[in-house]
């Protein structure tokens, strides 16, 4: 195999660190999770996807400014109207900004905290509510892969498959989350039986999906592209794409998914599934690519 990074130097690393990595990792699991809550509709879970939406949201924007400039920023575009309606990262954050005080205000009529009164109680509980979360939900995951195939000049990311890679990833570990609080006792058992058999088939979609951005990649007219995937399949970031993604995070709990019922195994599972939806982020990211300028 031909080592692409050393046909000119420069051939760079685009170098989005872990906070990145975190940031699409939690927006997946909240926006896929709200998905899912369309059929469970159980409170602590929609607790953890409450924390995992403002955490993700913090840093994403702990990341792109000063946190006490934020306000002032947002203050000073509100008192002269002046929003840039054409950039992807100012609709990203109204998306994020909605989807976090949307899930604070259901986590606190769940948790009955200033909305008390028992009007509130059908309205979490009804279709269209949790339909609008489960369209929102789906809408900031695919933004988060969006985002990444705006990037300029690393022609790894600029593929529609991303988005789609990062909603199977999502669901994989939001399908995680669920066995683990199943397994706490902390959701009803009998809402989530279907569990185990999404699991299986969200697994094998997003092999599938990860084989196809490979192979996508390998095939690219393009040298960054075809770097960040050698890069993935035997340069720096192949011990976490086969070990961290391939094997523990996929093939390992299809697997026990298949052979086993014991709870502490499945507990394992899910543990397994949703640490390999970070790395999965983490290794594309890593092995992103700067496309050379040739002369």
């Amino acid at each position: 195999m031909i080592e692409l990074t050393s046909l000119t130097p420069q051939l760079h690393a685009a170098h989005w660190g872990w906070t990145i990595a975190i940031f699409l990792w939690l927006v997946g699991l909240a926006g896929m999770g709200f998905f899912l809550n369309y059929w469970i509709r159980q409170k602590n879970f929609v607790y953890l996807l409450t924390v995992s939406a403002l955490l993700g949201t913090l840093l994403v924007v702990s990341h792109l400014a000063r946190m006490l400039n934020l306000p002032f920023a947002v203050f000073s575009a509100l008192a002269d109207f002046s929003f840039n309606f054409q950039s992807w990262m100012f609709i990203g954050i109204c998306l994020l900004s909605i989807l976090c005080i949307g899930s604070v205000f259901y986590s606190m009529v769940c948790a009955k905290i200033i909305f008390k009164a028992d009007c509130w109680q059908p309205m979490i509980k009804s279709d269209w509510f949790n339909g609008l979360f489960a369209f929102l939900g789906v809408c900031c995951t695919i933004y988060s892969g969006f985002l990444l195939t705006q990037a300029v000049g690393i022609s790894l990311w600029n593929t529609a498959l991303i988005p789609l890679l990062w909603i199977m990833s999502g669901m994989a570990s939001s399908i995680g989350c669920i066995e683990l609080l199943m397994i706490l006792k902390w959701i009803d058992p009998n809402t989530v039986r279907w569990s185990r058999r999404t699991s299986f088939w969200v697994e094998v979609a997003e092999l599938f999906t990860i084989f196809a951005f490979i192979h996508v990649a390998l095939g690219s007219t393009l040298a960054a592209s075809r770097a960040g995937a050698e890069s993935l399949i035997s340069g720096p970031q192949s011990l976490m794409f086969w070990v961290g993604v391939i094997v523990l995070g996929s093939v390992v709990p299809l697997l026990l998914n298949l052979l086993t019922r014991s709870h502490r195994i499945l507990a394992c599972s899910a543990i397994l599934g949703i640490i390999g939806a970070l790395l999965l982020r983490a290794s594309i990211l890593f092995a992103g690519y700067y496309d050379p300028m040739l002369f």
